[in-house]
């Protein structure tokens, strides 16, 4: 079937839902005056009635906690694991996401008034960003496959932004916060204005927002102003980069061959490496203790990214006839974000000009010649004419890493519904949406022109460099070779040196910009088959149709295209498309009501049958129901099978670069053991350098090359809820439900190996699956001499993911007379699982509980938030506990320093004033004993420690003014 004929199909099925039949009710809209459709299904009930564990977070929680970002709010939830943030500098791309259960912000669904939120990019995830605070009513937090409802990427869950669309009147708010340090401040003003139409036949509501976020530094803080390391004796130490600004020779040669038996001769200090003074001269690269040679990057890295946003929403309904509502949403979103990291470092195999080269001292030149020297010595001063090793330089001359982020999401959702008859109602849309993303980089470098700019002139063929009558040398070759100056000598050995005319040659701009758009359109019917019934309760019914097209370009400039730069890391252009076209169906079906220990039985069904133009078929569905034992009791419990189609990304990106950190089993940090070395040595690292510093990993991390697969398939996840809900009569206003939850993912999409620091491992340390020879070790592509080169990762369905857990959530309310009323809140979430397996019969990776290289950012066994909300007339008060549990190095006891991270209590205190029926006050803080975070080091994931898990501001201070008309 072409692709127009599945449009053309499509839209007569919704023409006919229109005609003929009834659609689901949207998820926020009333069905009777105590029946309201939520989050993961057209025909359910919400929270402690719902059949699925719902969290609700009402728009109090965001203004008692200034949460102008929503994800700042959302990652407090314990069924979240924090994804992108305002703290995410490196990694960070200026989005901002939500991660349910922790297994990837792409297998979690963002809705906004039950309709898919256009995604970001060619991962499909959502830039939380696009969303206005001011303007949400609540969020519906789902967690548990509902791909049978909504279709792909609902794995982990659904969180559903709840939009006011029945504002009436007009409100302003003026809110700042900032730390107890005067940083980190946050601007946000915005406005909503909305009136009823035609006596309440419609309404309109329109908000503008403006925020301004200030940019906070990692050197503004103690603990992150210097990047730190393990000592080898449990404690901590200065570290940094061993790309410096003074340039660093390291041990290998370009032709393989192991100069001295642990570093450059003549300056061997055991472990193996050389750097440069500003002089020109060389000695041992000092590589411990609390004074060493490494760069601390640390203090010009973003802590808090600077951020402008500005965004505009408007939402309509108006009903044309008793029968037809028509209704409308219209977003527009600018996000501009700016990123910063330290200066470029460079790490490259480069031939220099050695004899009589004026940037090197004689010692400098001897030394280098004898370890790097390319044998040809034409003068026969004991010099050779050039040499050829491995550098690292950090290029502070051409000034600091900064990628700006300018992001542009436009949605419209044009529909049609109403009711049919008493019993049933339709719901027809469609949808359109686009992002775009413009990112411009300041201080790459092109590596071409960097090599260039190292060979001097040697016109007359002596073998010396040639010096004018300043005493200047010249570039072998003085082109321009695509920059915008000619090539000026490059002095690379010591710190300062860099001419600024060598810097402007080798700096290089560059830009990229990203596009997605995603088209839907849908038909729902809802309601009940009247007199066929079971019980005096009608069986629920809603059925379906969707089509869906997503497409993605990314389009970059030559040099990221090329990979040709240093500083940020390069991407070939990349895109494509898909489409898929959808039925699905539900029914509630009341099976016993008004018995004995059976006041209520309801079995709940769903399916889906989607055509993917890229995988082909995939079936959704859903068993779930509920067994109400009394009004006080109830159990409910589902299965469904979910699905996630692969995105555009993993379908179609090409091979591009990433450096994660990792360590090699075969250096030094790695300290390998017999059987080790003898794989080391097989895979061809010389036997002298094996357990040695002089293959250590650059700066602690290593060159990967990944890309899509187009030949994926859907992943299929079956996901199990049970539990209970408990209203006891014997304590009046308490609410408590329990809900034990499973997710195992299979045919899950991840890189080969699942990441670098696996594959390695494997290749070295596992006798099933590793060893010379084997698929592992083969992606492992090593330089001659030893050092890894890169690691080739590619997508495919090869791994497997497990999380379990319990999730208990309590609400309390009770009146205290004249001295107001009390009402609690508790959500809390046991982790009992979190395991991912790279391959079928491979090891499984247990990250519950843990935190590191290989799972990434914590994931306690135990976490909560806990509100409790103090009001009596005008005034209200809460007090907000964020706790996240301890957390162990997922390395193992020993490896690292830090071997544990212990509990973390953050208490939030706020109060909110209504002054009078115009104007409102809300003054508040956040983290107010100001807990400061863990400071780990090796295993840390930037400002030595996890700053999207562990508050890094301290106390904050917010305060807000709302006024009403």
């Amino acid at each position: 079937m072409t692709k127009m004929n599945k449009k053309q199909l499509l839209l007569t099925t919704l023409l006919s839902a229109v005609t003929f039949g009834a659609a689901a009710v949207p998820a926020n809209a009333q069905v009777q005056e105590d029946e309201i459709v939520v989050t993961g299904s057209r025909i359910k009930k919400k929270d402690f009635i719902s059949n699925s564990p719902i969290a609700t977070v009402d728009a109090t929680q965001f203004e008692n906690t200034f949460s102008i970002n929503t994800e700042n709010l959302l990652n407090t939830l314990p069924q979240t694991v924090p994804g992108l943030d305002r703290t995410s500098n490196n990694p960070g791309n200026g989005s901002a996401t939500v991660d349910l259960r922790g297994i990837g912000a792409n297998r979690t669904l963002v809705l906004v008034n039950g309709t898919r939120m256009i995604p970001f990019g060619q991962n499909g995830v959502v830039d939380l960003n696009t969303i206005p605070t001011s303007l949400i009513k609540n969020v519906e937090v789902l967690t548990g496959g509902a791909s049978s409802v909504y279709g792909a990427d609902a794995v982990s869950g659904v969180v559903n932004f709840i939009l006011k669309d029945d504002f009436e009147g007009a409100e302003t708010n003026v809110g700042y916060s900032m730390t107890d340090q005067g940083d980190a401040g946050l601007l946000n003003i915005d406005a909503t204005i909305g009136a009823n139409l035609d006596n309440g036949r419609g309404n309109v509501v329109m908000n503008v927002s403006y925020a301004n976020r200030e940019a906070l530094f990692q050197g503004d803080r103690d603990f992150s102003e210097v990047a730190l390391f393990n000592d080898g004796n449990g404690g901590l130490e200065p570290g940094g980069s061993s790309g410096t600004p003074n340039a660093t020779a390291f041990s290998f040669a370009a032709n393989g061959t192991f100069n001295g038996d642990n570093g450059l001769p003549a300056i061997d200090n055991g472990n193996g490496n050389a750097i440069f003074t500003s002089d020109g001269d060389i000695r041992p690269f000092v590589g411990s203790g609390d004074v060493n040679d490494f760069y601390n990057y640390a203090p010009v890295n973003f802590l808090q990214l600077p951020q402008e946003r500005f965004t505009l929403t408007a939402l309509g309904r108006y009903e044309i006839t008793d029968k037809i509502e028509l209704y409308a949403r219209g977003s527009f979103a600018q996000n501009r974000v700016d990123s910063e990291l330290a200066p470029t470092p460079i790490f490259q195999f480069s031939q220099i000009s050695l004899d009589g080269n004026p940037f090197l001292t004689d010692n400098a030149q001897s030394v280098l010649s004898s370890a790097y020297g390319d044998g040809v010595d034409t003068d026969g001063d004991g010099i050779d004419d050039t040499a050829t090793g491995f550098f690292g330089r950090r290029l502070e001359e051409v000034g600091p890493r900064q990628s700006q982020d300018i992001n542009d999401a436009f949605q419209i959702t044009l529909g049609l519904r109403g009711d049919l008859t008493d019993t049933w109602s339709y719901d027809a849309y469609f949808q359109e949406g686009r992002t775009v993303r413009a990112q411009t980089q300041n201080g790459n470098v092109n590596r071409g022109r960097y090599d260039q700019a190292l060979l001097l002139a040697d016109a007359d063929g002596d073998g010396n460099v040639d010096i004018d009558a300043e005493g200047n040398p010249t570039c072998a070759d003085t082109s321009a070779n695509g920059g915008t100056v000619g090539c000026s000598p490059l002095n690379i050995f010591g710190a300062g040196n860099i001419s600024e005319e060598a810097a402007a040659f080798i700096n290089t701009a560059a830009a990229a910009t990203a596009e997605f758009t995603q088209t839907v359109v849908q038909g729902n019917l809802s309601g009940d088959l009247g007199s066929l019934r079971i019980t005096e309760d009608a069986i629920g019914v809603a059925i379906g149709a969707e089509y869906i097209e997503n497409s993605a370009d990314f389009r970059p400039s030559q040099d990221i295209a090329a990979s040709t730069i240093a500083g940020f890391n390069g991407a070939p252009p990349s895109g494509g498309a898909f489409e898929v076209a959808s039925v699905y169906g539900e029914l509630s079906v009341p099976l016993v009501a008004n018995l004995p220990f059976a006041e209520r039985i309801t079995l709940d069904l769903a399916g889906r049958y989607s055509d993917y133009s890229t995988s082909g078929g995939a079936e959704a569905y859903k068993i779930g129901g509920e067994w109400a034992i009394n009004d006080q009791v109830r159990i409910r419990g589902n299965y469904n099978r979910a699905v996630r189609a692969p995105n555009i990304g993993e379908l179609f990106a090409p091979i591009a670069e990433g450096f994660p950190g990792a360590v090699d089993p075969c250096s030094a940090a790695g300290n390998p053991s017999a059987a080790v070395a003898a794989v080391c040595i097989a895979t061809g690292v010389p036997a002298n350098i094996v357990g040695t510093n002089s293959i250590n990993t650059i700066s602690g991390q290593v060159r990967t090359l990944s890309g899509g697969n187009d030949q994926l398939n859907v992943e299929k996840a079956d996901t199990y809820t049970i539990g209970a809900v408990i209203t006891p009569d014997v304590i009046e206003g308490l609410s408590l439900s329990v809900d034990y939850y499973d997710i195992t993912i299979n045919d899950a999409i991840a890189a080969f190996g699942g990441s670098a620091n696996n594959v390695l491992d494997i290749c070295y340390n596992n006798t099933d699956f590793g060893g010379a020879g084997s698929q592992f070790c083969d992606v492992v592509t090593r330089r001659p001499g030893g050092p890894i080169e890169f690691i080739s990762l590619s997508d495919q369905n090869a791994a497997s993911i497990e999380v379990s857990g319990v999730d208990i959530a309590a609400q309390y309310a009770f009146d205290l007379g004249d001295k107001g009323s009390i009402n609690m809140n508790y959500l809390g979430t046991y982790n009992i699982k979190n395991d991912f397996t790279p391959f079928v019969g491979g090891d499984v990776v247990e990250c519950a509980g843990e935190f590191g290289t290989t799972c990434g950012e914590p994931d306690p066994s135990y976490r909560h938030r806990v509100t409790s909300n103090w009001n009596k007339g005008p005034v209200g008060v809460q007090l907000g506990w964020r706790m996240s549990g301890s957390v162990d190095d997922d390395a193992g006891e020993g490896v690292n320093s830090v071997d544990s991270i212990s509990a973390r209590h953050y208490f939030d205190l706020s109060s909110t004033w209504d002054i009078s029926d115009q104007f409102a006050l809300t003054l508040g803080a956040n983290n107010v004993l100001d807990k400061e975070p863990p400071v780990i080091g090796d295993n840390d994931e930037q400002a030595n420690t996890y700053p999207a898990s562990y508050d890094v501001f301290g106390r904050t201070f917010f305060a807000n003014l709302k006024t009403r008309f």
